[in-house]
């Protein structure tokens, strides 16, 4: 009862506030005012506002905005390339104060291993990571995952403080097909939160994800798709990643009506443009920059995130966020000017973030050392053999979209019958090989739109079971590139002409560093260079490569078993295996 009397005393003015921030312009995302007052804090929390207040410690906030702590509805933190306490130390400091993730992609490497290390790394996060239970792994038959996590599995995990529900729920196909351990999993989160992930998913099937208890999506990449998911009472997050930048198209719904059921989310942002150009707080200036009222811009970034995972009430597992206000989580972004998300520092939990709020951590071994399995390489064994009579299926890359599109081009063959690159159409090889010792898979296709003659580009990142991906303009280039990859157990590799023109090493899982983000950045920034350097036409072409296995995106990709193509415009509810590859392929192969 004493915590309670203080909470009292001071929220009344009879003592002190642990905190007080004092003569601060307060935006208050419930009314949209912006009015200048003092918030107390107590411990961990918010115990008045707009009064006048005395604090043990005190903030002159004369000349700056406060905005309630951000929310990240959706992101893989494995797709920073940095653990989760170095993300922690990366995005906090932008304004990030919570994050909803998803250790997909570790988990389709290392299965429940990843769930444990990530729910063991959240309770040492000064920001809130939360760690939602990975549902589709592996993400669709038609791919080769290092593992498998089935609904009991999963379950064993549910209670922990820092997890809400089940993570984004790709098996779109396995639901409308009414597949058993599928249907398992939904049962068992009957009446708990579900993620979703529905690309170009309407009508009927819409609906049905919905009846199954799908709250959300991130994948609305027109205006049209995401008004029908609002329409049907799915909350649609807008998306800014490295790769998926879907602000342009969607930003027109940020208006005070469609505010409580929109949220912002990056999805998979490196560390390299969160330093350049922010992180949250980049979707933030970037949605005002387009003309959207700040005050409905920050709702979105705490009140109705908070409201979309049930994270604005208090329960057993955590304490109400989402606005600046008494009796709610004291997580506050302080702002030289609002209108450009400027911030000034982040309180977190009551407490200024600064060096020494990292100090204190503990932190937990990282796991998922020495994960690449594959044999060496040489140039002979991108060879695919074919008919140059025919039309070829090619992987067609669309500017600033993982959506790619399904494109049939000529292909000449050589005096061995061997299908050739198009380099004078931007046509090149790309290959996706298996990589967790589980049966040698190696499938070889063809890809528009890289921008580049010479090289390759090679990485242990390959959305969502993390093969080894490989692009290039030779074989022989293509050869070295995934060699070094084995050779440094995972991470990204540009060479060309026989010599490697940089690196990145991601030995956790094949998808992490060991080093600080600073040092991570630093990679890239070579990266990027040697990107230049081979002349891709693309901003980012290793982080697109990364996204090209993904095959419940439409309409085009390529994985350890083949190409697959998966087009809901055109009648498909799951991806469809057309080029099969396979080593050992089981007999009676359906044929599309």
């Amino acid at each position: 009862m004493a915590k309670l009397s203080d909470t009292v005393n001071s929220a009344m003015g009879r003592q002190k506030a642990d905190l007080v921030i004092k003569n601060v312009s307060i935006i208050n995302v419930i009314d949209g005012s912006i009015k200048k007052g003092d918030i107390a804090i107590q411990g961990n929390s918010i115990i008045g506002t707009y009064d006048e207040y005395h604090g043990e410690k005190e903030i002159d906030g004369t000349d700056l905005y406060a905005a309630p702590g951000f929310i990240d509805c959706h992101v893989h933190v494995e797709s920073s390339m940095i653990t989760p306490m170095e993300f922690d130390r990366c995005v906090l400091q932008h304004g990030t104060t919570t994050a909803m993730c998803d250790p997909h992609e570790a988990s389709n490497v290392l299965g429940e291993d990843a769930l444990k290390y990530f729910q063991d790394a959240s309770d040492n996060t000064v920001m809130d990571l939360f760690v939602q239970l990975s549902s589709c792994v592996p993400a669709t038959k038609l791919e080769t995952s290092g593992a498998e996590l089935d609904a009991k599995t999963l379950m064993k995990y549910a209670a922990h403080p820092n997890t809400v529900g089940l993570a984004e729920f790709m098996d779109i196909g396995g639901v409308l097909g009414l597949a058993p351990d599928t249907m398992e999993k939904l049962a068992e989160m009957e009446t708990g939160h579900v993620d979703g992930h529905l690309p170009g998913i309407t009508g009927y099937a819409l609906n049905a994800m919905a009846a199954c208890g799908i709250c959300n999506c991130h994948e609305s990449t027109d205006i049209e798709q995401a008004r029908e998911k609002l329409a049907k009472g799915i909350q649609v997050f807008i998306r800014e990643g490295t790769v998926c930048k879907d602000m342009e198209a969607l930003h027109p719904l940020i208006d005070a009506r469609l505010t409580p059921f929109l949220g912002f989310c990056t999805d998979d942002r490196n560390p390299l443009e969160i330093r350049e150009h922010g992180h949250l707080d980049y979707l933030i200036k970037t949605a005002i920059d387009k003309g959207a009222d700040p005050i409905d811009v920050y709702r979105i970034a705490s009140w109705s995130a908070a409201q979309g995972f049930g994270l604005h009430k208090n329960t057993s597992k955590w304490q109400r966020r989402g606005l600046i206000a008494p009796g709610f989580q004291a997580d506050i972004v302080l702002m030289n000017d609002y209108k450009t998300c400027d911030i000034d520092s982040v309180i977190k939990n009551g407490k200024l973030v600064d060096d020494h709020s990292f100090e204190r951590r503990s932190i937990p071994k990282p796991i998922g050392f020495n994960s690449v399995h594959i044999n060496s390489l040489s140039a002979d064994d991108f060879n695919l053999p074919g008919n140059d009579m025919h039309n070829q299926d090619v992987i067609g890359l669309i500017k600033d979209q993982i959506v790619t599109e399904h494109l049939k081009l000529p292909l000449k063959t050589d005096e061995k019958g061997h299908l050739q690159r198009d380099l004078d159409n931007d046509v090149l090889k790309i290959s996706v090989l298996e990589r967790h010792n589980r049966n040698g898979n190696k499938a070889i296709g063809f890809v528009k739109g890289f921008g580049f003659d010479e090289g390759a580009i090679a990485c242990s990142v390959g959305h969502d079971s993390h093969n080894i991906t490989c692009v290039g303009a030779s074989d022989e280039d293509m050869a070295l590139a995934c060699n070094r990859i084995k050779e440094m157990q995972g991470g990204y590799v540009i060479v060309k002409n026989g010599k490697v023109l940089g690196e990145l090493p991601l030995p956790i899982a094949g998808l992490m560093s060991d080093k600080n983000f600073e040092d991570v950045c630093e990679d890239l920034e070579g990266m990027r260079a040697a990107s230049k350097e081979l002349g891709s036409a693309l901003e980012e072409p290793t982080m697109m490569l990364a996204f090209l296995p993904l095959c419940v995106i439409p309409s085009l990709k390529i994985t350890d078993f083949g190409l697959v193509r998966f087009s809901p415009d055109k009648g498909d509810q799951e991806p469809v295996l057309i080029d099969d590859q396979r080593r050992n392929k089981p007999e009676n192969t359906p044929v599309p």
